[in-house]
């Protein structure tokens, strides 16, 4: 190699060497901004729970911090003061107080010497569900929401969920190796439960129809080969009623988190809620405070109600394998029965549901 090609490849290491990678200041910058998560409930009997946490870099994979020691009230333009008191870290409670029908209240927060006031807003009713139905669409279930308010008042809705399903491991088993000893096994593994909450934000105004009604709104679309069909599956929907703020919130909020993906779609851009620190306009707050009820509705789909789907459980490549005491000491497979002299074994996996995300104890709405 002559002389000025060498030059030529040292020079070009060096400058790959020192090049950083590039890492914009909105993601490594140290401001940590205040989240709120939660409202003033209206309904009888119920607790108020208002959530408070920190945000943080896209660089940072820690869980969030909580927001601990915080003085949070809520405050009625009536002069009304109700403080919520700390449990859980970062959780605050307010048990046996709802707001009157016809006043407007504000969040009050004070941490870290500074002070953060959400606007008054009023309380909001929100109509019970109608129903929850399902259809089979596109070789799957499309499940949606159904309400309607008879008063025309509403128009603004926002619905969460909470998802359970029922599944089972590929074989049964009824022993275990406890030592260096074949017993029998002291619970059964192959029955699980898992679950799932919303994640998309999830929205709809009727304010251009002539009566407040939904119809049919999705809410989540389920594969027919998903494994949250194979045997037995539950929705718990909550509905809620929004102001045209709290929509126009929502709605902004959904538009630049869940729908960019092209040029065509909403550019990332900075969106606050009602709640605002009395000290720097720059101090940001997440989140958006309200005031009213939930509406909730359960239902239950099973998978005898639905087409004959093929469910991939991600257990099709399971087989058995009959083995002596001296191999399974060696292997430590799982053990399904005796056989003969031997046992039938297979792979824990296929065995403990356990190990596919559930878990064993069912719950009590099942």
């Amino acid at each position: 190699m002559n002389r000025q090609k060498l030059i030529g490849w040292l020079c070009i290491a060096l400058v790959g060497g020192c090049v950083d990678p590039y890492r914009p200041p909105e993601i490594t910058s140290p401001a940590s901004y205040l989240v709120v998560n939660g409202f003033f409930n209206s309904a009888p009997g119920t607790t108020t729970t208002i959530r408070l946490s920190r945000t943080q870099n896209l660089t940072d994979f820690k869980t969030p911090a909580v927001e601990t020691k915080a003085i949070v009230t809520i405050e009625s333009q009536n002069k009304a003061v109700y403080t919520l008191k700390e449990g859980t870290p970062g959780s605050y409670t307010l048990a046996g107080v709802t707001p009157v029908e016809g006043d407007t209240y504000r969040l009050h927060i004070q941490t870290r010497g500074t002070d953060y006031y959400s606007d008054y807003v009023p309380m909001v009713k929100t109509p019970p569900i109608d129903s929850v139905s399902w259809d089979v669409v596109d070789d799957g279930l499309q499940i949606s929401a159904n309400t309607h308010d008879p008063q025309n008042n509403t128009r603004y809705y926002r619905w969460e969920y909470e998802a359970t399903w029922e599944y089972y491991s590929q074989y049964y088993s009824s022993l275990e190796l406890n030592g260096n000893r074949i017993v029998s096994r002291q619970f059964p593994v192959n029955r699980c439960w898992n679950s799932e909450s919303s994640t998309n934000i999830i929205t709809t105004s009727t304010t251009r129809l002539s009566q407040d009604i939904v119809s049919k709104h999705p809410l989540t679309f389920i594969p027919g080969t998903s494994i949250k069909l194979e045997s037995r599956y539950s929705i718990l929907v909550k509905q809620s009623s929004l102001t045209k703020a709290g929509f126009e919130y929502y709605d902004q909020l959904a538009k630049i988190t869940q729908n960019i993906g092209s040029i065509f779609d909403p550019q990332p851009s900075q969106i606050t809620g009602n709640i605002k620190s009395s000290a720097s306009a720059t101090d940001l707050v997440l989140g958006f405070f309200r005031v009213g009820n939930v509406e909730t509705k359960r239902i239950f789909i099973t998978k005898s109600q639905l087409p004959r789907w093929y469910t991939f459980t991600g257990l099709e490549g399971c087989v058995t394998d009959t083995l002596g005491l001296k191999d399974i000491l060696d292997a430590k497979p799982a053990i399904l029965t005796e056989y003969l002299t031997e046992y039938i074994t297979s792979s824990e996996y296929c065995v403990d549901c356990r190990l596919r995300g559930g878990v064993l104890t069912k719950p009590a709405f099942w």
